[in-house]
């Protein structure tokens, strides 16, 4: 390892934020996710039904990778969070469970939404998935699980833009007629608040292990490529 190669840690996680800030001056975070309409919405989610909710299996990828004790231990617990609460007797469901309670309220019954889940997936989509699950399956654990900053982090960079937008988002789903709006909105509101405490534990570990120039050059890399393929 050449030293002087080695970016200090907290300048290094600066460095993956302005690659953020760069693409998001031409590709806004969540710009095609909303509909103006409850028709558009409702469309909106049957795609992202089709093919089927990978369930977060990427997270196990990280999880079976890990060699560090104290990681493995965060990072089963963030596997309880998209997993599901429920199953220890908390109340919140997996993160699937949540995405189709959401698209339910739109009009799809509980058989639409796995008739379109047993469907092949398109090009793009397992293109995208693919790649980013063997990513996590083949990376050096501490970057697949670092590059973790790219999607959860977004909720740290405005966190009361986010709010915001999410209390306008109950507004409009209510002029709209949703019956239940909570529903509507839970997968949304679950990850505004425990994304912030994914993505610290991401760059927590990518200040720690990501401690070679060979590997900083890996995190850049993946880094771009979760940015760009970001909305599939």
């Amino acid at each position: 390892m050449d030293p002087r190669n080695l970016v200090p840690p907290a300048q290094f996680i600066d460095e993956l934020e302005s690659l953020r800030r760069e693409h998001r001056k031409e590709f806004p975070f969540g710009q095609n996710l909303r509909g103006k309409s409850k028709e558009e919405i409702a469309e909106a989610r049957k795609k992202r039904h089709v093919g089927g909710s990978d369930n977060h299996k990427f997270e196990g990828e990280k999880y079976l990778n890990c060699t560090a004790k104290s990681v493995r231990r965060m990072q089963l617990r963030k596997l309880i969070d998209e997993g599901g609460i429920s199953t220890f007797g908390g109340k919140v469901p997996s993160h699937a469970m949540l995405d189709r309670l959401g698209t339910m309220e739109f009009g799809l019954s509980a058989e639409d939404i796995l008739r379109l889940e047993k469907e092949d997936p398109p090009p793009d989509k397992l293109v995208v998935r693919g790649w980013w699950i063997n990513h996590c399956r083949t990376a050096h654990w501490a970057v697949a699980i670092g590059s973790g900053m790219v999607v959860e982090g977004e909720k740290k960079v405005n966190p009361k833009k986010e709010l915001e937008e999410l209390e306008q988002i109950r507004k409009e789903y209510a002029a709209m007629g949703i019956k239940n709006v909570h529903n509507a909105v839970w997968f949304d509101a679950e990850h505004a608040g425990v994304d912030v405490d994914h993505a610290n534990f991401n760059e927590t570990v990518v200040k720690q292990y990501v401690n070679t120039p060979e590997l900083q050059d890996e995190m850049r890399k993946a880094f771009i490529l979760r940015l760009q393929n970001q909305g599939f």
